[in-house]
C-alpha cells in the first residue's frame, strides 16, 4: 500500500538523519545563521482549573480533562533533529516548531528558543495551533490528541477516539474546533471543551471509506477537503456530509504528509499529496477548473493570509530545492526564494499572519529552519546544536 511505502520512507530518512548529524557544521553563505543555545527554563505558573466537560461523547470517542502543567524538567539536551513549523503566534515574531519530542516557541528577533513544551510520549506529525494563539493541539503515538493551553504550558485534555494513527490536526477558522483525521478513515470534530461533536468517514475510490491523509477547511468554516488514500481530492458539507465536488490532481490518492489549503477568499482550493510523490495542483471551486499545475514534486503548499499569495516548496529533477511565489490564482510567478547551497528537501511552507515572513524547514540532511522575508526574498536560519 502507498501509506505502508510513505511510512517506511519517513522512517527511513529519520534514521539516516539520526546517525549523520553528529558533529554536523553548517556554514551557508547566503544566509544569517544563529547557533541555538539550548532552550530557556520552561515558563511555571500554576494551573488555572479546569471543568471536566459535562456531556456525553459520540460512540467510539472518549475526552478526559487533564489539567496539569506540562513536565518542568529533562529541556532536551538532545534530541533526534526533526523539525516541522506548527504556526506562528498571532504576534508575528513567535513561531512552534515540532520535534519528535515536543513543540519549541523560536523568537525570530532574538533567533533563540524562548521554551519548550515536552510531551509524554513521542509525537507523530499533527499538531495545529489556534488562530488566537491560546491553544496547541499535537497527536501522539498511541493515538490520542492532547489540548495545551499555551500561557502557562498546561494540558487540558486528552482526546481518544481514533484507533489508528492521527494524520492531520487543524482549527476551524473561528479557533473554536479541532479538526482531526486518521488512518482510521475518520474525520473528528472536538469542542475546545474536549467534547466530540461529529464524527464521519469520507470515502475514497469507489465511494468506500479510505485513509484520511490530508485535508482543509474552507474559510467559512462549511466545507471540508479530504485527500484519501486512494482516489481523488473530495469536496464535502459539513453540514450533511454530503458530497459537493472531487478534484483530480496529478495522482489519483494521496500520502502521509498530504495537505489541502484553501484561499482567503474561498475561491481556490490547492493540493499536495506528500512525501510520496504527486505536484501542487490548483483549482477554482466555483467551476471546478485547474488552473495551475507544478512542474516539479511539490513537498509543501500555503495561502498568504492576506490573499495575495500561493506559496509551495518544490524540488526539481536536478535535486535544486526552493519556495516558489506566484499569485493566488496561479497565474503569476511573484518570487522564487532559494535556500542554502546545501538545502537538500523543503517541506511544509507557513506564512506569518501578516504575511510578511515565509517559513520552511530542510529535514532531508541539515535540519534547518529557513525563514525568508517575502517582500524582498532575504534569508534568515535556525540552525539546531548537533547531537554530540
Amino acid at each position: 500500500m502507498k501509506r505502508t511505502a510513505s511510512l517506511l520512507f519517513c522512517i527511513a530518512i529519520s534514521l539516516f538523519m539520526a546517525s549523520c548529524r553528529a558533529g554536523q557544521t553548517v556554514t551557508p553563505e547566503t544566509a544569517t545563521q544563529t547557533v541555538l543555545p539550548e532552550p530557556t527554563q520552561m515558563l511555571t505558573a500554576t494551573p488555572i482549573p479546569v471543568a471536566t466537560a459535562v456531556s456525553t461523547p459520540l460512540p467510539g470517542a472518549t475526552q478526559t480533562s487533564t489539567d496539569t502543567p506540562l513536565p518542568a524538567t529533562a529541556m532536551a539536551i538532545c534530541h533526534i533533529p526533526y523539525y516541522d513549523p506548527v504556526a506562528f503566534m498571532p504576534d508575528n515574531i513567535r513561531l512552534l516548531v515540532r520535534d519528535n519530542s515536543g513543540v519549541r516557541i523560536f523568537n525570530l528577533e532574538t533567533l533563540e528558543a524562548e521554551s519548550y513544551l515536552i510531551a509524554p510520549k513521542n509525537l507523530v506529525p499533527a499538531a495545529a495551533l489556534s488562530p488566537d494563539g491560546q491553544t496547541l493541539a499535537w497527536a501522539l503515538e498511541d493515538n490520542t490528541i492532547q489540548l495545551i493551553r499555551v500561557l502557562d504550558q498546561t494540558f487540558i485534555h486528552t482526546l481518544a477516539g481514533h484507533t489508528d494513527m492521527v494524520t492531520a490536526l487543524k482549527f476551524s477558522p473561528a479557533g473554536d474546533k479541532l479538526f482531526s483525521a486518521s488512518h482510521d478513515t475518520w474525520v473528528r470534530i472536538w469542542d475546545l471543551d474536549g467534547k466530540q461533536l461529529d464524527a464521519y468517514q469520507p470515502t475514497g475510490a469507489d465511494d468506500l471509506p479510505s485513509e484520511v491523509l490530508g485535508f482543509g477547511i474552507s474559510p467559512d468554516g462549511l466545507k471540508l477537503a479530504t485527500i484519501p488514500l486512494d482516489g481523488p481530492m473530495k469536496l464535502w458539507d459539513l453540514d450533511g456530509h454530503s458530497q459537493i465536488a472531487e478534484f483530480h490532481g496529478s495522482i489519483s490518492g494521496g500520502y502521509d504528509g498530504s495537505d489541502v489549503a484553501f484561499s482567503p477568499d474561498g475561491q481556490f482550493i490547492a493540493q499536495h499529496l506528500g512525501a510520496g510523490g504527486g505536484y501542487l495542483s490548483l483549482w477554482r471551486i466555483s467551476d471546478g477548473s485547474l488552473l495551475f499545475r507544478s512542474e516539479n514534486l511539490s513537498l509543501g503548499v500555503a495561502f498568504s493570509p492576506d490573499g495575495r499569495y500561493l506559496a509551495h516548496a518544490e524540488m526539481d529533477p536536478s535535486g535544486v530545492n526552493r519556495v516558489v511565489v506566484r499569485s493566488a490564482d496561479g497565474n503569476d510567478l511573484i518570487r522564487v526564494l532559494e535556500g542554502p547551497e546545501n538545502t537538500s528537501q523543503l517541506g511544509k511552507v507557513i506564512f506569518s499572519p501578516d504575511s510578511t515572513r515565509l517559513v520552511a524547514v530542510d529535514n532531508y540532511i541539515s535540519a534547518k529552519i529557513l525563514i525568508w522575508q517575502v517582500a524582498n526574498g532575504k534569508l534568515q536560519q535556525i540552525r539546531d546544536i548537533p547531537c554530540p
